[in-house]
């Protein structure tokens, strides 16, 4: 009878079971699942922000590296227009350098044509100064006496012709005198006969209408000849006179070769 349970024992036994069922599961199983779910939350939560912050760095990390190409990219082309514009500059300094080099040369060429020419026209102005000298030096060692003395007639000549022909002229010179006597300075390369003197007087004479004074000096650098000033009027019928037309004649020609060269 005693190993029987007692049914009050096993109502309290059971009620007793409730109570701490009650008890474990109000303030042990409650929390500890409470706390359990709030992990769970917890820890979504931190897997869905470190995945969120995962996708934000992927974003980012595409965004910069596009912004690295598109800069890597525009470096590239400013790099090409640099150094378009570098080989543009180089170009331009190049020609410029050229262009000045060419200027140069040419000043320098010109620079040596002119002292080339001036050392030229100095050289053959020297030469024919020698030539002509020496010239009027032999012809008046050798030319005869009757060559002067025909000079001096050819001048005489000259000056009855510029009588007929040049009456206009002649008026004036003889107009130009005024009063006065005239004097006609005669420059002879050999000594006048008194025959001579006696014409170039009466020739003076008959231009100026009127009696002339003779001034005569003997000049042998004239190398033949005679030279006269009456007035404004010069005639000269010298060898030294023709020399000089002379040389005129040939430096004009030297002149324009040297213009060509």
């Amino acid at each position: 009878m005693d190993l029987i349970p007692n049914l009050t024992t096993v109502i309290f036994e059971i009620a007793n079971f409730l109570i701490l069922a009650y008890l474990l599961s109000r303030f042990l199983f409650k929390p500890t699942l409470k706390n359990i779910r709030a992990r769970a939350e917890e820890k979504a939560r931190l897997l869905a922000q470190a995945h969120a912050d995962q996708e934000e760095a992927a974003a980012l990390r595409a965004t910069w590296q596009s912004k690295l190409a598109g800069a890597t990219e525009q470096a590239a082309v400013l790099m090409t227009e640099a150094q378009k514009e570098a080989e543009g500059e180089h170009t331009a300094i190049i020609h410029a350098a050229e262009e000045e080099a060419e200027r140069i040369l040419v000043e320098a060429y010109a620079d040596a044509a002119q002292v080339h020419r001036q050392a030229a026209e100095k050289f053959q102005d020297e030469l024919l100064t020698v030539v002509l000298d020496i010239s009027g030096a032999v012809i008046y060692r050798l030319s005869p006496e009757g060559l002067h003395d025909t000079m001096v007639k050819q001048l005489s000549q000259r000056i009855w012709e510029m009588g007929r022909n040049e009456m206009e002229r002649v008026e004036t010179f003889r107009n130009s005198l005024g009063d006065r006597v005239p004097t006609a300075h005669v420059t002879t390369a050999r000594p006048l006969t008194p025959e001579l003197q006696g014409t170039l007087a009466r020739t003076f004479a008959a231009l100026a209408d009127r009696n002339v004074d003779l001034d005569v000096k003997v000049d042998p650098d004239l190398a033949g000849g005679v030279r006269v000033r009456l007035g404004d009027i010069v005639v000269d019928n010298s060898v030294a006179g023709q020399l000089t037309e002379l040389r005129a004649g040939v430096a004009e020609s030297l002149q324009e070769q040297l213009s060509h060269e």
